[in-house]
């Protein structure tokens, strides 16, 4: 719900259909704002927010304008359109989406009555494009080839930071098939950088590459290595160190980040030259980048780390962070929740064992799974389970037991993490 949008203008469906003419006709009423700036376009299974975060300090912190559009957001729309930082006003985004959307009966005869991402995402350009943006990070909501943010009218560079099974309500089973609707964002004429490195992805992503004439340039995603990690931050160092980094710390120390920083090292390789960055703001801004809800440590003594891990490869991503982080004392609690849909199977077998207790929430979404519905994986793989009530009841209460050298980690979906997030800031 969009603060200022009557409910029921905008289609409540969450589908990808064929086709971007709904996101053109809302463009269209904007002026084509997507014309009136550069742009990196980012897609990919895990990783698309941190990529875009990295690159947004970066960016601000070589002096160049910069807007970012991620999703979903942690329960502030506002979030997710931001230029130099600063989220997008609350009542100027409800005007954009009412000049784009209204009357929406014109719509309904034609390409057919927008939904909110795609509403979202012409307001976001037309939004960067009033504020004169120098450059603009796009992540892709689902997939690519089909994603309202496909209608980027001048990218500068595709990047796909990985794929694996996830959203299989829209795509099918299948690696080749994700594979394919995300190598949907490569563009004639623009390098197609990517982490990726299964055989059967990358073949994918040739083709593609090759049926539209873009550049497949394949980054190996060890290049950057972690040096050092504690629950201050990371140390990173490149192999090939092309902008002569050196080693470089950064505040976000999921090790999950290796490869997302050498995506972004990839694509600055490639854009320094026309931006004149030099590597200590490079260094200041990989520095400097924060992603709210990725490995998010919002406290030590006691320990309380967020992330929005909401597939296999993000749940074991999350373990091998905590498996190399030094172990705390005391008892160890995971608060979990997630939405239908979703591996929950692999996702428990990765997760539940490393902790002394695994609590069940239901998130307060539509698409949310009962906790009660996990708990026949809890049985299999926790040492010890309970099912909680709501996220933001269990999470006050887990904190309100915490002795100091506890740890309490939550995860399983960004919803979860939002609505935790929020009420552990007001206990703070």
């Amino acid at each position: 719900m969009i603060q200022g949008v009557p409910e029921g203008l905008l289609n409540p469906e969450r589908v990808v259909h064929p086709g971007l003419d709904r996101t053109q006709a809302l463009l269209a009423r904007l002026g084509n704002p997507e014309g009136e700036f550069p742009a990196v376009h980012v897609a990919g299974t895990n990783g698309k927010g941190s990529v875009v975060a990295f690159l947004e300090s970066v960016l601000r912190a070589g002096g160049v304008r910069v807007g970012a559009y991620t999703s979903p957001d942690l329960g502030d729309v506002t979030e997710r359109i931001r230029v130099d930082g600063v989220p997008v006003n609350e009542a100027r985004l409800a005007e954009l989406i009412l000049q784009a959307v209204q009357p929406v009966e014109e719509l309904e005869e034609g390409p057919g009555r927008p939904n909110q991402f795609e509403a979202l995402t012409a307001a976001a350009f037309a939004h960067f494009a009033e504020e004169k943006v120098q450059v603009a990070l796009v992540e892709a909501g689902l997939g690519g080839r089909f994603d309202a943010s496909r209608c980027l009218a001048h990218p500068l560079l595709s990047l796909i930071t990985s794929v694996s099974l996830d959203h299989r309500e829209f795509f099918g089973p299948g690696l080749a098939r994700a594979a394919w609707e995300k190598a949907g964002v490569a563009r004639q004429g623009v390098p197609l950088l990517t982490v990726e490195d299964k055989p059967e992805v990358l073949e994918v992503f040739a083709r593609e590459c090759q049926e539209v004439g873009a550049a497949l340039v394949e980054i190996d995603p060890r290049d950057v290595e972690l040096v050092e990690l504690s629950w201050d931050g990371a140390l990173w160092r490149s192999e090939t160190d092309p902008l002569q980094l050196g080693t470089f710390p950064t505040r976000l120390q999921g090790v999950y980040q290796g490869p997302n920083l050498a995506l972004v090292i990839g694509a600055l390789a490639e854009l320094v030259g026309g931006l004149e960055i030099g590597a200590e703001l490079i260094r200041r801004g990989l520095y400097e980048a924060s992603w709210a809800g990725r490995f998010e440590v919002l406290q030590q003594r006691p320990y309380i780390v967020l992330d929005a891990a909401h597939n296999p490869a993000a749940a074991r991503a999350v373990a091998e962070t905590l498996d190399l982080l030094p172990p705390p004392k005391g008892r160890r609690t995971l608060l979990f929740g997630a939405l239908r849909g979703k591996l929950i199977r692999a996702m428990a077998e990765i997760l539940f064992p490393r902790f002394d207790r695994v609590v069940l929430v239901t998130p307060a979404s539509e698409r949310a799974l009962p906790g009660e519905a996990v708990a026949h994986q809890a049985r299999r793989c926790a040492r010890e389970w309970e099912v909680g009530g709501g996220v933001g009841e269990t999470t006050r209460a887990l904190v309100e037991g915490l002795g100091e050298d506890d740890a309490l980690v939550i995860c399983g979906s960004l919803t979860v993490v939002g609505e935790a997030r929020r009420v552990l800031e007001k206990c703070a």
